[in-house]
């Protein structure tokens, strides 16, 4: 039984730790203060048209064309509530199109940074395929754990009251500061 709580432990910590290294970096530098549009290249551009209501797609898309920007390969638009911008392309690199007052027309592109992907990732502000891998890898977190508890507490009797005392003290330090944080 013992081995194989070992054999799972040891080959989903080994298949996720690519996984493990990239959240721990993202959420590290997103906690210190480093955001999704860290290192991104940003550009805005003014653009003179008419354009009629529901064409504002084609007009954005026939603009990055004839600038010689790049077309973003997802052309399914959508609203970007921050902005009020109607946006094309995904997390890495995006264009989006917003009338202005005096009626011209702000064309912006954005190419977030690898950091700034990463961060999207972590987030789960990208395509669903990516959030079906962190999802595995939060089960596979809690079998590392049950495992590892496993391993610990049922081959290595010599220290047991250290284990125990150690689970405790971080389910009373974890409640404490959590507590304290959120009030």
């Amino acid at each position: 039984m013992t081995k194989q709580f070992r054999n799972i432990h040891i080959y989903l910590s080994l298949f996720f730790l690519p996984l493990a290294l990239m959240y721990a970096l993202s959420g590290i530098l997103y906690i210190a203060g480093i955001n999704q549009d860290f290192g991104a290249t940003k550009q805005t551009y003014t653009l003179v048209q008419n354009i009629e209501k529901g064409q504002e797609v084609q007009a954005l898309v026939e603009y990055l064309k004839s600038t010689q920007l790049k077309v973003p390969s997802n052309l399914e638009a959508k609203m970007n509530s921050k902005s009020g911008a109607l946006e094309i392309g995904g997390v890495h690199y995006s264009a989006s199109i917003k009338q202005n007052a005096d009626s011209t027309w702000s064309v912006t592109t954005m190419e977030r940074s690898l950091i700034g992907d990463m961060i999207m990732l972590h987030k789960a502000k990208a395509k669903w395929y990516f959030d079906i891998l962190a999802i595995g890898f939060g089960l596979t977190l809690i079998l590392l754990y049950i495992s590892g508890l496993m391993i610990t507490l049922f081959n290595i009797k010599k220290n047991r009251g250290i284990q125990i005392f150690t689970i405790l003290a971080g389910i009373i330090i974890s409640v404490i500061v959590g507590a304290l944080s959120v009030c």
